[in-house]
């Protein structure tokens, strides 16, 4: 599962309210980017292979990408900063057996920043976000749509430890909708706390560390899964509807630390634990991810990015439902997101001053697990161009 969709605005707005006040003649700030791309996906449909069961061919496709994203942010009043985002993004796929995985994306933010002290800040944000997948004829993809929608309220409590400490508490409320399959809605609360810490150095690398933790308690719009009776002769791995709601407490806690210089560096360790009252659903995950970036020669620049996954199942994953385990609905800050394995590799150059030309490799794998029945493997090759202007 991937991160609670929690918004957590930086400590930096307490200074970058300051400092837009000081020139009161302009404090609006914006960007605007567009991409435009061409991608070849070689498992569009996101296959997984269930061990001995009866598995669909991959299908492999070309397709055309565009994103529209924008912030705007501007002082409002005195020690009061508002933040708006919004982004529309799609992906059109060539390949006819393709189109029924034809997505549109929207998403939006707001947040409203108080300065309450000279060391601490007050925000009230909001943010959703929702995916519309094209209707597909076919049962099976039909159910395994990542069609969604999600809104999450909340409200931050900052303060400033020191110069380079700050500490943050985020509490608000998820309401989640997963169109395919009703049962698979939630609500939940949801609480968070992160402490960071930046060293700002005037050689030629930053350092910057954050520790956090989050929790989410959600219910579900349909019945907990229990194992099957034996009278219904099917594998025990598949699970049947049980008499209560289903329930889950998702537990997350980040370690991460990051170099900035003329090399970017880092590498983190997250630890989330699902504990569901649904058989099938309870997880410990172990993800360790590490980053990088450098300039090349001919004005190149490389970044590469890996994510590892190791997952213990409490029981066997209900073969049933292992589409929508292995989504768990949280991983959703972009159109690219996946909750398993990966290694990315960008290679870009700047156009102009404003355009700037990527090209993009992605492996995708199942998460390393102690009890998983499945088997995944994606590969994706973009070139897109990117255009940038700000203020």
């Amino acid at each position: 599962m991937g991160r609670p969709a929690l918004v957590a605005l930086s400590l930096a707005a307490i200074t970058g309210v300051a400092h837009a006040q000081a020139d009161a003649t302009d404090t609006e700030r914006y960007t605007l980017r567009a991409e435009l791309g061409v991608e070849y996906d070689t498992n569009a449909h996101r296959t997984e292979i269930v061990a001995g069961g009866d598995n669909p061919p991959l299908v492999a496709s070309a397709l055309q990408r565009l994103v529209l994203a924008g912030t705007l942010s501007d002082v409002v009043g005195e020690r009061q900063l508002l933040t708006l985002g919004a982004t529309a993004a799609g992906k059109i796929f060539d390949a006819p057996a393709a189109r029924d995985e034809d997505v549109a994306i929207a998403q939006s933010s707001l947040a409203y920043a108080l300065t309450v002290t000279p060391t601490s800040t007050l925000t009230l944000a909001g943010a959703y976000y929702e995916a519309f997948q094209r209707a597909s004829a076919n049962l099976v993809d039909a159910a395994e749509r990542r069609d969604f929608r999600s809104l999450a309220p909340t409200a931050q409590v900052g303060w400033l430890l020191g110069e380079r400490l700050d500490l943050s508490v985020t509490t608000g409320y998820r309401f989640f909708v997963f169109k395919p399959d009703r049962d698979d809605d939630f609500t939940a609360p949801t609480l968070a706390t992160e402490l960071r810490w930046v060293r700002q150095t005037d050689g030629d690398a930053d350092w910057e560390a954050s520790l956090g933790a989050g929790y989410e308690h959600r219910t579900f719009g349909g019945p907990e899964l229990v194992p099957c009776p034996a009278a219904d002769m099917l594998p025990s791995s598949v699970g049947c509807s049980g008499p209560d709601t289903r329930r889950d407490d998702f537990l997350l806690a980040h370690l991460d630390l990051q170099r900035v210089g003329r090399v970017l560096i880092g590498g983190g360790y997250a630890f989330q634990y699902n504990r569901s009252n649904s058989y099938g659903e309870t997880v410990m995950r172990h993800i360790m991810t590490a980053r990088f970036a450098a300039p090349l020669p001919a004005g190149l620049t490389l970044a590469a990015r890996a994510e590892i996954l190791f997952a213990f199942y409490a029981q066997p994953q209900a073969v049933a439902e292992v589409i929508a385990a292995g989504n768990s609905f949280s991983s959703i800050e972009s159109i690219d997101d996946e909750n398993r394995s990966s290694v990315r590799i960008d290679l870009s150059r700047d156009l102009t001053a404003a355009l700037r030309l990527v090209a993009r490799y992605t492996f995708y794998a199942n998460e390393i697990a102690n009890a998983s029945p499945i088997s995944y493997r994606r590969q994706t090759l973009l070139l897109s161009v990117t255009g940038t202007l700000e203020k």
